[in-house]
């Protein structure tokens, strides 16, 4: 994975359908872990078999500063631009949005799309798609100018893609 500058990207909070909000980023970052639990057994205190254990979801956190958002040209947003805490709370601007989880029973979801675009004509573009985000915590730093998130993705792994400019 290449080192990503936030200034050189953008992430995209994607509802089930069609609305999203797109923040730009000017200071910050955003990060997402994957693991997965592995189980070993011994066979009379020595190494023996290994399997895989219970799943994990991705975690994510991130926290920045956002310069713009743009939001949905969808007619569906009537509340005109959501913001950050609105897409992801499904609220205000966003309440009309639907769940990324295709499981109506589940919680309200979004994916956080980041598309990095690099200054240099020859770099490659990434996306990275981490589906089903829940935040579980969310914080603000009014004097810092600050957004900050975590929570979990109802995915073992994130889609990583990389394509030529």
């Amino acid at each position: 994975m290449a080192q990503i500058d936030l200034k050189q990207a953008t992430v995209t909070i994607k509802d089930g359908s069609t609305n999203s909000l797109e923040v730009r980023i000017g200071e910050g970052n955003l990060t997402y872990t994957e693991a997965r639990n592995m189980e070993y057994n011994l066979n009379r205190g020595v190494l023996d078999e290994v399997r895989e254990g219970d799943q994990i979801p991705v975690a994510v956190t991130f926290d920045f500063v956002w310069e713009y958002l743009k939001g949905p040209s969808s007619a569906s947003s009537a509340g005109g631009t959501p913001t950050i805490e609105d897409a992801l709370k499904q609220r205000g601007g966003a309440a009309g949005w639907t769940s990324s989880d295709s499981d109506t029973c589940r919680p309200y979801a979004v994916d956080l799309v980041i598309l990095y675009v690099p200054n240099c004509a020859t770099g490659d573009q990434e996306e990275i798609i981490l589906s089903d985000y829940r935040w579980e915590q969310l914080n603000h730093d009014l004097s810092a100018g600050t957004i900050a998130s975590s929570g979990n993705c109802n995915v073992t792994e994130a889609v990583v893609t990389r394509s030529a400019q």
